[in-house]
């Protein structure tokens, strides 16, 4: 009898402690067990200083959770980030879409194999062993930023389509499951804006629409990629919508300007419309979602009305290419336009 009482007495005062869990089988139902964690998916970036961004404060963003593949590896390697074999601490654009998976409650463990001015014939030809492995969940493929475009402008149409068919196969040899995606580049302004270049004379839109035909037309030909993520039609469309500067060398105040100092690499804001449209491509998951708080544009100087309007048109720009996608998330509350720019 007196056992009894006590046991009683036990689960009486356990039961009205706050933050203890009642004792398994006291008030006839188990004691809850912690929800099981999401399952960890591993990424794979290929490509070059596109995904890098080559200045800083992108570059060395968010390194420590991100895996170099190139770190530390001597001059002699083929695979060297650098001529001189000196590690560099890299995060880019990588680090940035790492930042927003932790934001959003997604568990990516993000890899990069970037070597710098390189098309995707030399990764293939370089980096095979890496790229073909069967831990990678998803590879994201990023040719050279000339090579997807008509020979007239510098390009190499045929080894683009080749050799990123040729590592889509060799991804999927090493894991059928595995999702290939085409990384979109962008239109270049040094490209376009001085004189003796490919597109001199010509709008951006001209490059922009080049790379456009050459990614789709690969994707029309290779049901082994799953999609394309489309950056190069989110700057261009934040260019036709007037968030962004059209000319660098022409500034419009007020007006984001996506290129960095070279006209060439993404600014801290091309970086983070980058980033945008992998994100949601990729995961699924709506970037207007991220708000205004996002922490990976405040790390950077860009303004939380910036940072909303680059997630709301990379948001625009895959649903105008899949308008199936986000269909099943509830559409974002309104957010405030972008304040000017001084």
């Amino acid at each position: 009898m007196i056992q009894t009482l006590r046991t009683l007495l036990v689960v009486a005062v356990v039961g009205l402690l706050p933050g203890l869990p009642s004792p398994a089988g006291a008030q006839g139902r188990p004691a809850r067990t912690p929800a099981a964690a999401p399952p960890v998916k591993t990424i794979l970036f290929v490509g070059n200083s596109f995904f890098h961004g080559k200045y800083q404060p992108v570059l060395a963003y968010n390194a420590a959770h991100v895996t170099d593949e190139n770190y530390g590896l001597p001059a002699t390697d083929p695979r060297c980030e650098t001529t001189t074999g000196e590690p560099v601490v890299w995060g880019g654009i990588p680090g940035i879409f790492q930042q927003f998976t932790e934001e959003a409650g997604l568990s990516y463990e993000v890899h990069f194999e970037e070597i710098n001015a390189r098309p995707l014939q030399y990764h293939y030809e370089h980096a095979l062993p890496i790229i073909q492995q069967p831990r990678w969940h998803t590879v994201v493929l990023q040719e050279h930023s000339q090579w997807a475009l008509p020979p007239r402008h510098g390009g190499h149409p045929e080894l683009f389509r080749d050799y990123a068919t040729r590592l889509e196969r060799a991804v999927h040899t090493a894991n059928p499951a595995a999702s290939v995606f085409l990384f979109q580049t962008w239109p270049r302004a040094d490209l376009t804006y001085q004189p003796g270049k490919p597109f001199t004379g010509l709008p951006i839109d001209s490059m922009a629409q080049e790379l456009h035909a050459s990614y789709y037309d690969l994707l029309a030909r290779n049901s082994g990629f799953k999609s394309i993520a489309p950056a190069g039609d989110a700057w261009l469309r934040a260019v036709q919508t007037g968030v962004a500067q059209r000319n660098p060398y022409a500034p419009e105040p007020g007006k984001i300007d996506l290129w960095a100092e070279d006209h060439y690499h993404p600014s801290n804001w091309g970086a983070y419309l980058t980033a945008c449209v992998l994100f949601g491509e990729i995961t699924g998951h709506d970037p207007r979602a991220l708000g205004g708080a996002e922490q990976a544009a405040a790390a950077l100087g860009i303004s939380p009305a910036e940072a909303v309007a680059l997630q709301r048109i990379a948001a625009e720009q895959i649903r105008a290419a899949r308008p199936e996608a986000f269909a099943d998330q509830p559409a974002p509350k309104a957010k405030p336009k972008p304040r000017a720019r001084s």
